[in-house]
């Protein structure tokens, strides 16, 4: 009878805490939501790391709300997570993330405008037969400033930061950029819920297939009702979760299928989104032929796929391509210094009105300091990473978990060492989660919270790379904060994973 009293009382209170965080989650979405009522139409959005959107005087107060709430769901999700049977079966989980994620469509992109970039370069090309690989939206709105007229699409990409820019992605993003908004009717409104229903479509696809991976219910918690991934792949919009979907089905096609062509092949398509996904190429190819005993044999598969994947991703850049500085279009993001640590080297100089530093003895631009540091990371990068696809090479019967364990150590010396970088860079790290080690498993989550927390810093200031490195030393202070306690906040039971 007592047991039969507990496991009510259980019940209540995941329940409890179920509906709270839906409760929590439509809070998150009024400012938007009294933004759209008021204007009626997402066209001239620009109050950007406003989170009262209509306010932008009550920084403060407006950053103190929304850290709040922010904190309230993250706890709740760590509950989620820690917490043994909150779903009984993935047709369950995959109805909650549904209904969570429902809500955050209705979340205007309030600290990124980058979806208006991905709809301006697609309606470029798909309405009016620009190669936005070699025109910018505002060289076609200047030449035609009629178009704008009309097209509301157009219009609002005219706003954007990047709108002087050429296409930074791989030709897929291009080609899916191009197919949403061809089918948007030049209204922006219209476009921006399409981009976010795919989102939320692919949110879920992927809940599905790292449960169909794995197995494991607890591993489609982690990802599918993760805060700082329903706000930035759903709030946001960001492409991203789109590179998470092809890695997974990658995986899936090598794991459960045993098949290595598919597997290439979606890798891929994915790296034509966003080329780190190359670096799994070798990776996959070496762990499907793990068994054969003759290293010739195993280097000519390599070659054999390496071929089938160069031709692959010949045939994407095909459609859009003129000459070879089409090639360099992804490397345009990254020659820039952006919330990465070697802007917050920048940064920093120019807080305090300094370019130059002493360094033993000698007089040192913050810059090329800043240059030198990356490329030694660079450097070192390079040199694991051949080592892990030599030692992969050369051993055999090698277990999945020890590969995949080795790419994410690599994936994040390679994030050490891009230019710029973005939080939502980390959900790179989400596609193979499930293989690390728990205590990876747990800084990886932690480090996401606390990048979307230090991230606030430009609410209180201004985006500007000034302060980036405040954005990187408040993300180590959480996370070592985090780290400290998180007996307290994560179980212990997380260990058995």
């Amino acid at each position: 009878m007592n047991k039969l009293i507990n496991n009510y009382l259980k019940d209540n209170a995941t329940n409890t805490f179920k509906t709270l965080f839906v409760i929590i989650t439509i809070i998150f979405i009024i400012p938007s939501l009294i933004y759209v009522l008021k204007n009626g139409t997402i066209l001239g959005f620009n109050n950007y790391y406003k989170f009262f959107i209509n306010d932008g005087k009550n920084k403060a107060f407006s950053t103190i709300v929304y850290l709040c709430i922010f904190i309230i769901l993250s706890a709740l999700y760590l509950y989620f997570v820690n917490k043994k049977g909150v779903f009984k079966n993935i047709k369950q989980l995959l109805k909650y993330v549904a209904g969570v994620s429902a809500i955050f469509l209705a979340m205007l992109p309030w600290h990124s405008s980058d979806i208006f970039y991905y709809m301006g370069v697609g309606e470029l090309h798909s309405i009016y037969g620009q190669n936005p690989y070699y025109k910018t939206i505002k060289q076609y709105i200047n030449e035609n400033p009629a178009v704008t007229q009309n097209d509301t699409i157009m219009k609002q990409g005219s706003l954007n930061y990047w709108s002087n820019t050429t296409v930074v992605y791989g030709p897929v993003a291009q080609t899916i950029f191009s197919l949403f908004t061809k089918i948007s009717l030049k209204n922006i409104d219209v476009c921006l819920l399409i981009f976010k229903l795919i989102n939320l479509i692919v949110h879920l696809l992927n809940c599905y297939l790292i449960y169909k991976i794995t197995k494991k219910l607890k591993f489609s918690v982690i990802y599918g009702l993760n805060p700082y991934i329903l706000m930035e792949f759903i709030g946001m919009v960001h492409n991203d979760i789109i590179v998470v979907f092809l890695v997974l089905l990658s995986i899936y096609f090598l794991v459960k299928r045993k098949q290595i062509l598919p597997s290439v092949v979606f890798l891929a398509i994915a790296t034509g989104i966003k080329y780190f996904t190359i670096l799994l190429l070798p990776i996959v190819v070496l762990y499907h032929y793990r068994e054969e005993k003759k290293i010739l044999k195993r280097i000519l598969k390599c070659i054999k796929y390496g071929l089938i994947f160069l031709a692959i991703i010949l045939i994407e850049y095909a459609f859009y391509y003129r000459d070879m500085s089409i090639f360099t279009a992804m490397l345009v993001q990254n020659e820039k210094f952006s919330k990465s640590i070697y802007s917050g080297i920048v940064g920093l100089g120019v807080l305090n009105n300094t370019k130059t530093i002493n360094l033993f003895g000698k007089i040192v631009r913050l810059r090329e300091l800043a240059t030198i540091i990356r490329q030694t990371i660079f450097i070192i990068f390079v040199f694991t990473y051949v080592k892990l696809c030599i030692g992969l090479l050369i051993k055999k019967d090698t277990k999945l978990n020890n590969v995949l364990r080795k790419y994410n150590t690599e994936l994040i010396i390679f994030m050490l060492s891009l230019g710029t970088f973005q939080q939502w860079y980390l959900v790179w790290l989400f596609a193979t989660l499930p293989w690390q080690k728990s205590k990876m498993i747990k800084s990886t989550i932690i480090v996401a919270l606390s990048s979307e927390i230090a991230n606030t810093i430009y609410m209180i200031k201004t985006e500007s790379y000034k302060y980036d490195a405040f954005f990187i030393v408040i993300t180590i202070i959480l996370f070592i904060i985090w780290k400290t306690c998180e007996k307290v906040i994560i179980d212990k039971r997380l260990v058995k994973w």
